[in-house]
Parts: structure tokens; sequence; C-alpha cells
């Protein structure tokens, strides 16, 4: 699987943008970025590094479906790596079989 990684500068404190972006003080502000991918979007669980994390939204169904995921780092104000590892549909989630490559 080819791994993918993004930078962009942006004139603002580490540790704001890091809160913003992760809705660590408001999930509000994760929701709101991520929005453009559906407007539904969240997290369900923590960014502590090992701790298991949904990203989730609603389908046009009303079906929540998304990604099972692990925060494999998080040093604060300056790195997070996500492994995601399964699949939510329709509110059931599916880490094993052939959808789904560890």
């Amino acid at each position: 699987m080819k791994k993918l990684q993004f930078k962009i500068n942006i004139n603002a404190p580490l540790s704001k943008v890091f809160d913003c972006m992760l809705g660590l003080s408001n999930k509000s502000t994760y929701e709101q970025w991520t929005a453009m991918f559906n407007p539904t979007f969240t997290y369900e669980g923590s960014w502590e590094k090992g701790s298991k994390i949904l990203f989730v939204g609603v389908d046009e169904k009303g079906e929540k479906g998304g990604m099972v995921s692990r925060i494999v780092e998080n040093i604060p104000n300056q790195f997070v790596s996500i492994q995601h590892y399964g699949l939510v549909n329709a509110g059931k989630e599916i880490t094993e079989g052939p959808a789904v490559e560890k």
C-alpha cells in the first residue's frame, strides 16, 4: 500500500494548528475542515498514541460508515501517524476479510 504524506505552511502557532486540526479543545474545529469529505464526518475515540479511533460519518441512507484506525504516533504540536486497518459499514466494524488490507 502506498503511503501518503501532505505538508502545508500555516501562519499560526503550532499548538493552535494542532488543536484545531484534531479538535482537541473543540471537536467542531475538526468537523469543520473534514466537512468537505462528508458534512457529518467526525471521530470517535482518542488521539492518544496506541488508541483506537473511528473516523465516521452518515451516508445518504442514514447509515454510519467510515474507517477503523489506530493512532501509531502522536507527538503533540509536531506529528500524528494514523494506521487505518478496517472499515465501518452500516455501523459495524469490519477489520478482517478480503475488503480490508492490514
